[in-house]
């Protein structure tokens, strides 16, 4: 007999013997320790500060649910739940069971250091384990009742041949998309499903945008979400952010009063004004209970949401959050990163339209560094260029135009007194010329760069040659570029070596993801309390050949050569991607400013991490 049919048969005979009497709460309280390996709070596994987490527990035991949806905020404990969730099954009622995770590195990753410790630290689920080790691996695990994989959806070919009847999919908001090679990775983990009419389907995420997976998976359940009584009127009341309240202090040199803001946060209840502190919050989440507000679903769909306003971490106090909320207002990356981590809301992308903004500003900035981009093309005018200066996040146009060969951008840069290392080249077309136009305007060092925002060139280990510090290439990816500093911050931009054919010397190259520098050039054009973006309205001085006014048609027009448009994917799920109007409207010089936001991010003159918020 085949183990998936002993498991098929051993998950029969479990439909005919009696049920346990205890809840799947009260079994993860009784065998479940977390230990340091996988929590800052180590100790026997409870609910008790976290009693939202009981009811979408008890789903996996209620033979009435087929399908639960989990749209949480960080630090809510929701993959937590999703493992004592499993372990009751795999020790109660096991049956086959497929763990989906964004990539398979990721799986792994997660199966070794959270999964297999809790495992390990559990009797009851030590018991379960075969006398052969061997069936224990990282991915993929063999109980003396049932088998446990985990997949990466970046690896869909492995789903095929794997009936289920139990999946999870954890975090799908980050899952890899359907290509013309490979099927969409969920769509065929659910098909494992049918192999059981007594499947269960666990989906969790902090959301994206109201067409990402999860946030349709939540609207087509029942909704559900978490009320907790006000301790002064004792009405039950939904947690939102914009009761959360703080005083708007500032220090004597203007700059936000971060120790005020985060002692004087609290909430106001919506229905009678009381104040509500934190340790009054966490008083009520005890007596807090789930209510549907979709009564028009399937009643074997369930859907929770919760924000991180509900979570009794230290990180997620009234004063955390107005201090996490209006750092991210100020950053450059926006505030989508609390809205999905913490508030667990889509971020709605503003328009479809580029919005034009033109802020013009004849004076300059103070103690300025002054940047130069050039977008290089296969017809006259051969090279298209932007000069700006940055100073402490704050940017002004100083010029754009165009150039007929690198010489002519040579004297552009030295009619703004542009430092070498603060000069991009695009390197998409004509590659090799460029490398070696770099090349000629470089020093030739033996020493490693650590660029202030981190990133270090080359990674450890030292050179193996020279290295040519100038004039540096750069290449966009529209699919996405992340690189981690020294410090563990995540950028969308990085630098490796180039294709140079230069035996003397190796040359860096600069990759950034273009996706993401057309995010925050639309937020700088739309504007910003933190960063000012300006152009320059004064002519641009005629010394400089080829350049135009900073503030001309001609330069706009290149600007709005991109629009957001909202675009369905094979499998019919929507995303807004950036489209270029026509293929003859010019875009080079909105080319160049993308570059200059890589520049500057590099040189940390725009704050540029994209670490997320993590947690659960």
């Amino acid at each position: 007999m085949r183990d998936l049919e002993r498991e098929i048969l051993e998950f029969r005979r479990q439909i005919y013997r009696p049920s346990p009497r205890q809840t799947v709460v009260e079994w993860s309280e009784s065998n479940l320790t977390l230990t340091q390996r996988q929590t800052e709070h180590p100790g026997p596994f409870s609910t008790a500060v976290r009693p939202y987490c009981r009811e979408p527990l008890e789903c996996w035991k209620d033979p009435s649910v087929s399908e639960v949806t989990l749209c949480w905020g960080s630090q809510t404990s929701k993959t937590t739940t999703l493992m004592a969730g499993l372990a009751w099954a795999i020790d109660t009622e096991p049956s086959p069971a497929l763990w989906l995770m964004p990539s398979e590195n990721l799986a792994r990753s997660f199966s070794k250091s959270r999964w297999l410790p809790m495992l390990e630290d559990c009797p009851a689920l030590v018991k379960r384990f075969p006398a052969d080790k061997d069936q224990i691996t990282n991915l993929e695990q063999q109980f003396d009742r049932c088998t446990l994989t985990f997949v990466g959806s970046n690896s869909p070919a492995n789903l095929a041949s794997r009936p289920v009847r139990i999946l999870v999919a954890d975090e799908v908001d980050k899952f890899a998309e359907a290509t013309a090679k490979e099927a969409d990775a969920l769509d065929l983990a659910e098909q494992r499903l049918k192999a059981f009419s007594s499947s269960k389907a666990f989906f969790t995420s902090t959301p994206t945008t109201s067409e990402g997976r999860i946030w349709q998976r939540f609207l087509r359940g029942d909704q559900r979400r978490y009320y907790i009584p006000c301790p002064h009127c004792s009405e039950y009341i939904k947690l939102e952010w914009r009761q959360v309240t703080w005083d708007n202090a500032k220090t004597e040199d203007g700059r936000p009063d971060w120790q005020r803001i985060r002692s004087s946060a609290h909430y106001v209840c919506q229905l009678c004004q009381g104040k509500i502190s934190d340790s009054q919050k966490v008083a009520g989440l005890r007596n807090g209970k789930w209510i549907s507000e979709n009564q028009a679903s399937l009643p074997s769909v369930r859907s929770y949401h919760l924000s991180s306003l509900y979570s009794p971490d230290r990180k997620c106090t009234w004063g955390h959050l107005a201090v996490s909320f209006l750092e991210a207002k100020a950053s450059m990356m926006g505030l989508q990163g609390f809205i999905n981590g913490m508030l667990a809301e889509p971020w709605e992308n503003q328009e479809s339209q580029q919005e034009r903004v033109e802020v013009v500003s004849d004076s300059g900035l103070p103690e300025a560094r002054r940047y130069l981009t050039a977008d290089v093309q296969a017809a006259a005018p051969f090279i298209w260029w932007v000069c700006r200066e940055w100073s402490k996040g704050n940017s002004r146009l100083v010029a754009a135009g165009h150039a007929d060969d690198f010489a002519a951008l040579r004297r552009v840069q030295l009619q703004y007194n542009v430092h070498d290392m603060d000069v991009g080249v695009d390197s998409g077309f004509n590659t090799q010329a460029v490398y070696d136009a770099c090349g000629g305007f470089s020093l030739i060092s033996s020493n490693p760069i650590t660029y202030p925002c981190g990133l270090r060139y080359p990674p450890e280990g030292g050179l193996r040659k020279p290295m040519l510090i100038g004039w540096l290439p750069m290449k966009g990816r529209e699919t996405g570029a992340r690189f981690t500093s020294k410090t563990g911050a995540i950028h969308p931009f990085g630098i490796t070596t180039s294709t140079s054919m230069r035996t003397d010397a190796v040359q860096p190259l600069l990759v950034f993801d273009t996706e993401h520098m057309r995010e925050v050039l639309q937020r700088l054009r739309k504007g910003s309390d933190s960063n000012q973006w300006t152009v320059c309205s004064l002519p641009a001085p005629l010394e400089a050949e080829g350049a135009f006014a900073a503030d001309s048609d001609t330069y706009w027009k290149h600007l709005d050569s991109h629009i957001l448009k909202p675009t369905a994917n094979r499998a019919g799920r929507i995303k807004h991607l950036w489209f270029k109007r026509n293929t003859r409207w010019p875009d080079h010089l909105h080319d160049c400013e993308l570059m200059q936001l890589a520049m500057v991010m590099l040189w940390n003159d725009l704050a540029s991490s994209t670490a997320e918020i993590s947690g659960g």
